[in-house]
């Protein structure tokens, strides 16, 4: 645990919690009209003019919209408050481009309305910092000498064969653009939170192959030969939640080309 002198230094932009995490990173294809059921109040999907250009590697498909899915490994994970580090565990998440409008003012977001975890603590304590975890004790992940999957019984599956493994110098420029943005969730206590979020120290990167199924609340997302995807072993922070005005108007010094500076 840090000492009060120590705690009294600590900003809201500060790292929360660290990790090291094996993902795949799956860059698949939403329908607008159903992404908008799910979207929060101050929530609207980007222009095709904006999408063009923020992810220009993501390809322009009408009706649709590109978001990322991290199927995870997670390891060595820290509250650094109180210094504590939790079990190894799965996690499946979901990251959305979005604008968040308050009074006037745009933000480009990538929002996360859920994550997925086999651990009821990881879960719980999840809530507890307004993320939106669901519990899932059946998500299994499974090796074999061929593939690596992932699955969630009538909720989600998800392939990566070993074989189109081919390594690269580094991760799409989708992925990394997306944790570029502010982190946006919206907490099942009603509010609106932000994060920032950053991944780092890459330690191999791969280009490979993804066959997926999700049903997110009764949409059927499959992979078809617009998904790509990559694997990473890598580091990651994310901060404490923040409202609006101390995420973006903090009344301390922020470097914001650190914080959106991304190494992966």
């Amino acid at each position: 645990m840090i000492s009060y002198k120590e705690l009294r230094t600590v900003t809201p932009h500060d790292p929360f919690m660290s990790g090291d995490n094996l993902s795949y990173f799956v860059v698949a294809y939403f329908p607008k009209a159903d992404l908008m059921r799910i979207l929060r109040r101050g929530m609207s999907i980007p222009s095709e003019e904006i999408m063009a250009r923020e992810f220009p590697t993501a390809k322009q498909r009408k009706g649709m919209i590109p978001f990322l899915t991290l199927y995870s490994r997670c390891n060595n994970v820290r509250e650094h408050i109180f210094d504590v580090t939790v079990r190894p565990y799965l996690e499946i998440n979901f990251f959305f481009p979005v604008i968040y409008t308050y009074k006037g003012e745009e933000h480009l977001c990538s929002f996360m309305p859920l994550l997925y975890l086999d651990r009821l603590f990881h879960t719980v304590g999840g809530c507890l910092l307004g993320l939106r975890k669901q519990f899932h004790p059946n998500l299994r992940f499974t090796e074999t000498d061929t593939l690596c999957s992932f699955h969630l019984e009538n909720i989600l599956s998800a392939s990566f064969p070993d074989d189109s493994m081919q390594e690269v110098d580094e991760v799409d420029p989708f992925i990394t653009q997306i944790f570029r943005k502010p982190t946006l969730t919206y907490s099942y206590f009603h509010k609106t939170d932000f994060y920032t979020t950053q991944v780092f120290d890459a330690k191999k990167v791969y280009r490979a192959s993804a066959d997926f199924e999700w049903n997110c609340k009764g949409t059927v997302i499959k992979s078809d030969e617009h998904t790509f995807c990559n694997f990473a072993e890598y580091s990651f922070t994310v901060s404490r939640a923040m409202s609006y005005k101390k995420y973006f108007y903090p009344k301390y010094p922020v470097d914001w080309e650190q914080i959106t500076e991304i190494q992966i």
